[in-house]
């Protein structure tokens, strides 16, 4: 079997050098330069000829003489939605031309379209060095790592990321309520512009994470992945002030010290998540406050370098403080809100973050907001 485990190619829009040219894409170039070189020299790679169905068709000879055969589909870029007809065009093909697999050749993939071509059984190519091509006779595996961002993409190309309030807002309104939705409407109920709105939706619509009807109305989410997705994008602390604090009792003690406090504190993470699907002692109390200087002196939290257990978040906008609930006088953010923190936070957070999302799947209307 000829396996290859190659190293990152491709980092933060670097060129990585590639004998090939994205452009080659539209010829199949790139695939039969690519198996070429990652081959070793006891295999040969030959085209035949062009299909109507297909780009080209590739065959890999081994070295004992067994033959495999490659459909390939070339493409400029692929969204998530488009790989389940991408997948059955390449299964099904031309009567009396059936190949051994398939596999897409790209300018780029995105995570997303990797993960959703792994699933369907096709392996791909693009000119990052995202590479993940597999046979079972002749037995073959190339895999490689390659951008988890497109390096070319062009200012005007739609929104690509949930970066950012506007997504956030609407990200959160996705997960916590109900469809069917007009994009005017989830507008209005999210607080983002229409604007914001519709390309936010237009480009999870692309990721396969949503579902439009012929009236272009949101009838299906994909919740639980619509957050993975978002974590994807999500920072805490990007553009908001923070600062870390230290509660002599443990972390656990923090809902004591804000309970009864008022609306200017909202508790996130770990604590929240254990009053709906308890998973461990939390080590970590995180904390949203409306005013970071005026939270130092409240809570009297001590500065401990070496020992920080509570990390308070002044955030830039409302959203944390949206959808939450109080209990035992203690005010709390929303499940959705909870979750990202979780998948984004260190330690066995991104853990607890995955039992929150299973207990939300079975309690569909304690995930929902009014």
């Amino acid at each position: 079997m000829a396996s290859i485990d190659m190293p990152q190619a491709f980092r933060k829009g670097v060129s990585i050098g590639k004998a090939w040219k994205p452009q080659d894409v539209v010829f199949g170039v790139g695939c039969l330069t690519e198996l070429r070189e990652r081959l070793p020299s006891t295999w040969s790679v030959r085209r035949l000829e062009r299909g109507r169905a297909r780009d080209m068709t590739i065959q890999v000879v081994a070295p004992d003489g067994r033959i495999g055969t490659f459909a390939v589909e070339a493409k400029t870029l692929l969204d998530p939605r488009d790989v389940p007809a991408v997948a059955h065009e390449l299964r099904e093909g031309p009567p009396g031309r059936q190949a051994s697999a398939g596999v897409v050749l790209a300018r780029y993939l995105s995570p997303r379209a990797r993960e959703a071509l792994a699933r369907s059984g096709v392996s791909y190519m693009d000119a990052t060095g995202n590479v993940s091509v597999h046979l079972d006779d002749p037995a073959l595996a190339l895999q490689s790592s390659g951008a988890d961002r497109d390096p070319w993409r062009a200012p005007d190309r739609p929104t690509n990321t949930l970066r950012g309030l506007p997504a956030a807002r609407v990200v959160r309104a996705l997960v916590e309520r109900r469809p069917p939705w007009k994009v005017r409407e989830l507008a209005e109920v999210s607080g983002a512009s229409l604007g914001s709105t519709a390309r936010t939706v237009d480009f999870l619509e692309r990721e396969a994470l949503l579902k439009r009807d012929e009236q272009k109305r949101i009838v299906e989410v994909d919740w639980a992945e619509l957050l993975d997705r978002w974590a994807a994008d999500y920072t805490i602390d990007r553009g908001r002030r923070t600062a870390w604090r230290f509660a002599p009792r443990g972390a656990a003690s923090v809902e004591q010290i804000v309970a009864g406090l008022g609306d200017g504190y909202a508790i996130s993470g770990s604590l929240a998540a254990r009053r709906v699907a308890p998973y461990a002692e939390p080590r970590l109390a995180l904390l949203y406050v409306e005013d970071l200087s005026d939270a130092a002196t409240a809570l009297d939290l001590a500065e401990a370098p070496d020992a920080n257990n509570v990390l308070l978040v002044e955030p830039r906008d409302d959203l944390p403080f949206v959808g939450t609930r109080t209990i035992d006088d203690v005010r709390y953010v929303a499940l959705g809100q909870i979750a990202v923190d979780l998948l984004t936070g260190p330690g066995r957070m991104p853990a607890e973050g995955r039992a929150l999302i299973e207990w939300m799947r079975t309690n569909e209307d304690a995930r929902r907001r009014p």
